[in-house]
């Protein structure tokens, strides 16, 4: 090994060392600064970082990829093959750095703040909509619930899409102006293209705006019991699009946002079971009404987390051609009144048989079909009618020729 290889090798292990101490260096720095300036409370479910921080964490990256970039530039110009080999590369290199510089010295400046401008309000307008849409979770009743905050985060991804979209595309064409370049035509084409998108996509334009208000006005969720039309069931996922609900026969029905009129939520806030049970005339009402008040209370007693008030009874509602009606009502939590429901019933059951109470059963009327005699007695009343009817009319016709 000769004097030059070795003094190659001893600056390239001495500029690989500087390179890797920088490199921990800067990251060691952004921390602390990040840990002195930048500290604050972060929000729950990955809330967005402070301005600082981002700012901190976009600074270090630059330094980190600036030190990375030097020392490939020395590896180059250290090597001899290298060196060599990109002679003339750094020489073109050279004359476009003249020209950017040029090019910059005339109206680059305006060009760079508009670039940092648009990036920077892309990135904080992102922060910005998140970090509402995460306070607004903070303080919503039902942050908890999984489906709440799924919703609360298609939201904030399609808010955050739209916006950084719309800067991005103003920047844009701020960016080309200040080239010289004409934008109008630009603006007319982007125009025509929006306006014949929008003709052509009509339904899934109509289907997107109508699961964003779905989303945005809470009218159902995840796991929600609903109805649609003659569609009902469990809403097994729901996006910008389509609704798909999940029968109880299994049945998986894909329904598009835009057709989606009248919606009936079972699973909003409350439900109650209206229970309808029909005595019998002969029974005591008002015995039978206490029963029927006494069980459902003893089941509030056993299952009161999903009834949440006490039964009320209605008294008799109706009364039918074999039985008095008489209603219960029983608040419980949302769609859970099926189980309650079918388990109440059950109750009524027991105790009516318990206390001797009996349900009105239908009166069964039996046709019989004529006996031998009957038919033989309406055949000679037939024939004497038909006898005295013949006598009648001999009488008239002698009356006639008299």
């Amino acid at each position: 090994m000769n004097t030059e290889t070795f003094k190659i090798i001893l600056l390239l292990s001495i500029a690989t060392l500087v390179c890797a101490a920088l490199h921990w260096l800067v990251g060691l720095a952004q921390r602390r600064l990040i840990r002195r300036f930048a500290t604050a409370p972060q929000l729950e479910d990955g809330g967005p970082p402070p301005l600082r921080q981002l700012l901190f964490d976009w600074a270090g990256k630059a330094i980190r990829t600036l030190v990375w970039v030097l020392y490939s530039a020395f590896l180059i110009n250290l090597l001899p093959q290298t060196r060599a080999q990109f002679g003339g590369v750094s020489g073109r290199l050279r004359n476009v750095g003249e020209r950017v510089v040029i090019g910059l010295s005339e109206y680059g400046v305006k060009l760079v703040i508009v670039t940092v401008a648009t990036v920077f309000l892309m990135r904080f307008g992102s922060a910005l909509i998140k970090t509402i849409f995460n306070i607004f979770e903070r303080g919503a009743v039902n942050r908890h619930e999984p489906a709440s905050r799924r919703r609360l985060q298609t939201l904030s991804a399609t808010f955050r899409g739209i916006a950084q979209t719309v800067i991005l595309f103003i920047g844009l064409m701020v960016f080309l102006q200040g080239l010289g370049i004409n934008i109008t035509p630009i603006l007319l084409s982007a125009s025509v293209l929006g306006i014949a998108i929008g003709l052509g996509a009509q339904g899934l334009i109509k289907d997107f705006f109508s699961g964003f208000l779905i989303l945005l006005e809470d009218q159902f969720s995840v796991g929600d019991t609903i109805k649609i039309g003659e569609t009902s069931g469990t809403v097994e996922r729901l996006t910008l699009r389509v609704t798909r609900v999940r029968a109880l026969d299994g049945s998986l029905t894909m329904i598009p946002n835009g057709s989606i009129g009248a919606v009936v939520n079972y699973s909003k806030g409350w439900s109650r079971v209206v229970l309808d049970t029909e005595v019998d005339y002969k029974e005591d009402v008002d015995r039978a009404m206490k029963v029927l008040l006494e069980t459902a209370k003893r089941m509030k007693e056993e299952s009161h987390s999903e009834i949440i008030e006490d039964p009320v009874m209605l008294g008799v509602d109706k009364l039918g051609a074999t039985g008095i009606t008489l209603r219960l009502l029983v608040k419980t939590t949302a769609n859970k009144h099926p189980d309650v429901g079918r388990e109440l019933r059950r109750r009524v059951k027991l105790a009516f048989d318990q206390e001797g109470i009996k349900t009105p059963s239908p009166a069964h009327q039996l046709v019989l079909p004529p006996s031998f005699e009957e038919r033989a007695g309406e055949r000679g009343s037939g024939r004497a009618r038909e006898r005295e009817s013949g006598r009648v009319r001999e009488l008239e016709g002698g009356r006639a020729r008299e």
